[in-house]
């Protein structure tokens, strides 16, 4: 008996597979990030006005304080 050899043919493919939850989890971020920095500078702006309708920070607390023990 002899030692017979075999021969196999092997085909390979190649398959690109798009990582589209990376580019989402990007998109997520960046949008959240904008509605922060939209809230951030709301809360700045109305703070600011704040400031100017009471005449200043001293006022703006004193104002605050009078406002929660009612005695305004």
């Amino acid at each position: 008996m002899s030692n017979a050899e075999t021969k196999q043919n092997v085909k390979t493919s190649v398959h690109e597979t798009v990582n589209t939850d990376s580019e989402l989890y990007k998109v997520g971020a960046i949008v959240t990030a904008s509605f922060a920095g939209i809230v951030g500078i709301w809360a700045v702006v109305c703070l600011s006005s704040a400031f100017m309708a009471t005449g200043g920070p001293i006022a703006l607390v004193k104002s605050l304080f009078g406002s929660i023990t009612g005695t305004m």
